[in-house]
Protein backbone atom coordinates (compact mmCIF):
# COMPACT_ATOMS: atom_id res chain seq x y z
CA UNK A 1 0.00 0.00 0.00
CA UNK A 2 3.23 2.32 0.76
CA UNK A 3 3.90 2.07 -3.22
CA UNK A 4 0.97 2.49 -4.27
CA UNK A 5 0.97 5.97 -2.19
CA UNK A 6 4.35 6.94 -3.88
CA UNK A 7 2.45 6.55 -7.38
CA UNK A 8 -0.49 8.02 -6.52
CA UNK A 9 1.97 11.14 -5.35
CA UNK A 10 4.22 10.95 -8.39
CA UNK A 11 1.64 10.99 -10.33
CA UNK A 12 0.08 14.31 -8.70
CA UNK A 13 3.13 15.74 -8.64
CA UNK A 14 4.12 15.18 -12.29
CA UNK A 15 0.68 16.43 -13.25
CA UNK A 16 1.16 19.68 -11.07
CA UNK A 17 4.24 20.13 -12.16
CA UNK A 18 2.98 19.95 -16.26
CA UNK A 19 -0.04 22.62 -15.23
CA UNK A 20 2.52 24.96 -13.39
CA UNK A 21 4.45 24.87 -16.85
CA UNK A 22 1.38 25.02 -19.33
CA UNK A 23 0.54 28.02 -17.22
CA UNK A 24 3.50 29.55 -17.53
CA UNK A 25 3.65 28.71 -21.09
CA UNK A 26 0.70 30.71 -21.74
CA UNK A 27 1.15 33.84 -19.49
CA UNK A 28 4.55 34.07 -21.11
CA UNK A 29 3.26 33.83 -24.41
CA UNK A 30 0.05 36.19 -23.97
CA UNK A 31 2.79 38.67 -22.73
CA UNK A 32 5.01 38.25 -25.61
CA UNK A 33 2.33 38.99 -27.87
CA UNK A 34 1.02 41.77 -26.22
CA UNK A 35 4.71 43.45 -26.12
CA UNK A 36 4.71 42.72 -30.07
CA UNK A 37 1.03 44.62 -30.18
CA UNK A 38 1.95 47.22 -28.27
CA UNK A 39 4.64 47.85 -30.59
CA UNK A 40 2.77 47.35 -33.89
CA UNK A 41 0.47 50.04 -32.14
CA UNK A 42 2.80 52.42 -32.00
CA UNK A 43 4.49 51.94 -34.87
CA UNK A 44 1.14 52.83 -36.80
CA UNK A 45 0.72 55.65 -34.66
CA UNK A 46 4.04 56.76 -35.81
CA UNK A 47 2.61 56.17 -39.53
CA UNK A 48 -0.56 58.20 -39.54
CA UNK A 49 1.38 61.08 -37.87
CA UNK A 50 3.53 61.47 -40.15
CA UNK A 51 1.23 61.07 -43.15
CA UNK A 52 -0.67 64.10 -41.16
CA UNK A 53 1.92 65.95 -41.17
CA UNK A 54 2.47 65.20 -44.55
CA UNK A 55 -0.70 66.25 -45.78
CA UNK A 56 -0.49 69.37 -43.88
CA UNK A 57 2.33 70.30 -45.83
CA UNK A 58 0.70 69.73 -49.06
CA UNK A 59 -1.91 71.83 -48.25
CA UNK A 60 -0.09 75.00 -47.69
CA UNK A 61 1.91 74.02 -50.72
CA UNK A 62 -1.45 74.06 -52.52
CA UNK A 63 -2.48 77.23 -50.76
CA UNK A 64 0.79 79.08 -51.46
CA UNK A 65 0.90 77.81 -55.49
CA UNK A 66 -2.67 79.28 -55.52
CA UNK A 67 -1.45 82.64 -54.33
CA UNK A 68 0.82 82.58 -57.03
CA UNK A 69 -1.47 81.82 -59.71
CA UNK A 70 -4.48 83.91 -58.68
CA UNK A 71 -2.44 87.08 -59.90
CA UNK A 72 -1.57 85.53 -63.25
CA UNK A 73 -5.30 84.34 -64.08
CA UNK A 74 -6.28 87.70 -64.47
CA UNK A 75 -7.95 89.66 -67.56
CA UNK A 76 -4.76 92.17 -67.33
CA UNK A 77 -1.71 89.34 -66.78
CA UNK A 78 -3.77 87.33 -69.87
CA UNK A 79 -3.89 90.16 -71.97
CA UNK A 80 0.02 90.78 -71.67
CA UNK A 81 0.66 87.30 -72.35
CA UNK A 82 -1.26 87.40 -75.64
CA UNK A 83 0.35 90.29 -76.64
CA UNK A 84 3.88 88.98 -75.21
CA UNK A 85 3.91 86.00 -76.81
CA UNK A 86 1.92 87.23 -80.33
CA UNK A 87 -0.68 85.09 -80.15
CA UNK A 88 -3.48 87.74 -81.72
CA UNK A 89 -6.11 86.40 -80.12
CA UNK A 90 -9.19 89.21 -79.56
CA UNK A 91 -11.85 88.93 -77.80
CA UNK A 92 -15.11 87.41 -79.87
CA UNK A 93 -17.95 89.02 -80.98
CA UNK A 94 -21.65 87.72 -79.87
CA UNK A 95 -22.41 86.82 -82.89
CA UNK A 96 -19.65 84.16 -82.80
CA UNK A 97 -20.81 82.26 -79.70
CA UNK A 98 -22.47 78.93 -80.77
CA UNK A 99 -24.55 77.33 -78.60
CA UNK A 100 -24.39 73.99 -78.62
CA UNK A 101 -27.95 71.93 -77.11
CA UNK A 102 -28.29 68.42 -76.59
CA UNK A 103 -31.31 67.37 -78.85
CA UNK A 104 -32.31 64.34 -77.00
CA UNK A 105 -32.97 66.73 -74.03
CA UNK A 106 -34.89 69.18 -75.93
CA UNK A 107 -36.82 66.08 -77.53
CA UNK A 108 -37.95 64.67 -74.23
CA UNK A 109 -38.73 68.40 -73.00
CA UNK A 110 -40.89 68.54 -76.11
CA UNK A 111 -42.44 65.83 -75.55
CA UNK A 112 -43.54 66.28 -71.71
CA UNK A 113 -44.72 69.51 -72.57
CA UNK A 114 -47.39 68.14 -75.69
CA UNK A 115 -48.74 65.07 -73.32
CA UNK A 116 -51.95 66.10 -71.87
CA UNK A 117 -52.91 66.65 -68.11
CA UNK A 118 -55.70 64.58 -68.10
CA UNK A 119 -55.86 61.28 -69.57
CA UNK A 120 -57.64 60.52 -72.52
CA UNK A 121 -60.85 59.16 -73.19
CA UNK A 122 -61.76 55.72 -74.00
CA UNK A 123 -61.80 54.73 -77.93
CA UNK A 124 -64.18 51.82 -77.61
CA UNK A 125 -66.04 50.98 -74.36
CA UNK A 126 -67.66 46.96 -74.02
CA UNK A 127 -71.81 46.99 -73.90
CA UNK A 128 -73.59 45.61 -70.76
CA UNK A 129 -75.09 42.34 -72.14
Amino acid sequence: MAARTQDTLSDVRIGTILRAILGSAVIAGLGVLWVLQSREHQRLQDQITLSKSNCTVLVNLIREDGRELDPLTTRPALMQKIQEFHLGLTNIAYRQVVRVTNSAVETDTAVAKSRPSAPAPALATAAPR
